[in-house]
C-alpha cells in the first residue's frame, strides 16, 4: 500500500529545470534511496517532498491526503520526520536532552532504552556539541526517529562516517524499518544501498531514469554508466 505518492512533479528555478515530470510511490514498510549523478535533481526533490520547495506543478499524496501546500511543520505533524545532511542537534544540550526535546511522551527509562538502538545509552548525560561527527548522525536519526513517524526523510545520513560506521547506521535504519517506520534516503554510498535498501530510484538530468531493487539498478549498465561514469 502506498504511503507517499509523487505524481508528475516539476521544479524550475528561472529558465532551469531542475526536477522534470518525476513520479514514484513509496510503500509502507519499504527503505527507498534516491540516487544519481550531482546535478541529478535528488536534493530538489527531496526538499520538494518535505515542503522547503514549493511545486511549479505536481501533487504529493501522503496517506492519500494531498500536502503540496503544506509547510515542513505540517507534514512533520502528519507523521513524517525529518534530517538534513549537517546534524541538526542542539550541541549545548545533553544527548538526553536533546531526545526530551524531541519527544514530550518518553520517560527517563524509555529514552535510555531507546537510545540503546544507537549505541548511546551510556553517553546520555554528554554534551551533543563534543559527541563525534558520527554519533551525531546517530543523534539526530534518534531525534527525528523517537516520536515513532511512518515516514523518515534522511539526507546522505552517512556523509562523512567511516565505513563501520556507515555500516551501524544501517543496521540503525534497518532496525528501525522492522518497527515500522518507512524510509526515503537520498545517498551517493553504496555500501549502505546494498546493505538496506528495498528499492532504488535513480535520477537524472531532472527525470527519473531508473527505478528497480538494489540489485537491478546495480547491474543495469545504462545506470553505471551516468551514474559511475562507467563506459
Amino acid at each position: 500500500m502506498s504511503l507517499l505518492e509523487i505524481g508528475s512533479v516539476t521544479k524550475r528555478f528561472g529558465g532551469f529545470t531542475a526536477v522534470d515530470k518525476v513520479s514514484l510511490k513509496v510503500n509502507k514498510g519499504d527503505i527507498k534511496f534516491l540516487i544519481g549523478p550531482n546535478g541529478a535533481g535528488k536534493s530538489t526533490l527531496f526538499k520538494m517532498i518535505i515542503g522547503v520547495h514549493s511545486l511549479n506543478s505536481g501533487n504529493v499524496l501522503f496517506n492519500g491526503k494531498k500536502i503540496e501546500k503544506l509547510s515542513l511543520s505540517e507534514r512533520i505533524n502528519l507523521g513524517m520526520g525529518v534530517k538534513f545532511q549537517a546534524p541538526s542537534v542542539f550541541n549545548e544540550l545533553t544527548i538526553k536532552e536533546n531526545l526530551s526535546l524531541a519527544t514530550k511522551s518518553k520517560s527517563n527509562q524509555e529514552i535510555f532504552n531507546f537510545l540503546k538502538k544507537f549505541g548511546l545509552e551510556n553517553d546520555q548525560e554528554q554534551l551533543a556539541g563534543d559527541l563525534s561527527h558520527g554519533k551525531k548522525q546517530w543523534l539526530d536519526i534518534a531525534m527525528c526517529s523517537i516520536s515513532e513517524p511512518e515516514l523518515i526523510f534522511l539526507d546522505e545520513p552517512t556523509a562523512g562516517l567511516s565505513y563501520e560506521e556507515t555500516k551501524k547506521t544501517g543496521e540503525i535504519v534497518k532496525s528501525l524499518n522492522e518497527k515500522g517506520i518507512t524510509f526515503v534516503i537520498v545517498e551517493h554510498n553504496m555500501d549502505i544501498l546494498k546493505q538496506i535498501a528495498k528499492s532504488v530510484a535513480v535520477l537524472h538530468l531532472g527525470k527519473l531514469f531508473f527505478e528497480g531493487t538494489a540489485k537491478e539498478v546495480l547491474s543495469n549498465n545504462q545506470v553505471m554508466n551516468i551514474y559511475l561514469g562507467i563506459s
